[in-house]
């Protein structure tokens, strides 16, 4: 059975307070795994290589326009796997920021903050941003399709043999590294905490389709 791990992470909390927005985005260590498909026991490891916060920086207030992280301080996900087999990846994002989480914001350009999801991965044999091809996205949905090292132009090979008992998957791991990053567009809001989310999923072969 192919393994589909999807990661769904809190992504931004935004407090609001005195007329000074401080931004953080804060992330989740939930994991849930859904096994399918036809690559035996094989496994897929997420694992957050950033520490702390990913923060936008400087004094923030509203109607303030567009803040941005960069890819230079993304956030990073390592992808672990078998080095010569590709993963699809989906990344979903909300397209606002909701006072309090709050559904019923959706729109409200008072209670709501627009953000631009942007991402991109390495797959070169270290976590370099230099390295990093980005991943096109559309209305803050994109995927891709790479393998977990790069293969210097050479095509990909059959599929493997379903490993048996005595096969140690770690003797063929690599790991590949996914960054997130994107930017908010502050209008005329509520003071108050906003908050959205990131949903990722990863699987062997071609990316999972978006529900």
């Amino acid at each position: 059975m192919l393994r589909l791990i999807f990661r769904s992470i809190p992504l931004i909390l935004m407090r609001i307070v005195a007329g000074l927005i401080f931004v953080i985005i804060l992330h989740s260590t939930a994991l849930s795994q859904i096994n399918f498909g036809s690559f035996g026991s094989y496994t897929i490891q997420l694992t957050e290589i950033s520490t702390g916060s990913l923060t936008f920086e400087g004094l923030i207030i509203p109607e303030s326009g567009t803040h941005e992280i960069q890819l230079a301080d993304a956030f990073i996900i390592e992808i672990e796997g078998v080095k010569y087999l590709d993963v699809g990846v989906l990344i979903t994002a909300d397209v606002e920021l909701l006072l309090d989480g709050n559904i019923n914001n959706v729109g409200n350009p008072q209670k709501s903050i627009t953000f631009t999801l942007e991402a991109a991965y390495a797959n070169k044999g270290q976590q370099n941003t230099a390295d990093a091809d980005l991943i096109t996205i559309l209305s803050n949905v994109g995927d891709a399709r790479f393998p977990i090292l790069a293969r210097q132009f050479q095509p990909p090979g059959p599929p493997p043999p379903p490993p048996t008992e005595a096969f140690d998957q770690s003797a063929v791991n690599e790991a590949a590294y996914l960054y997130l990053y994107g930017n908010i567009s502050v209008g005329n809001v509520d003071a108050g905490t906003y908050t959205g989310n990131i949903n990722i999923s990863v699987q062997y072969d071609n990316p999972p389709e978006n529900p």
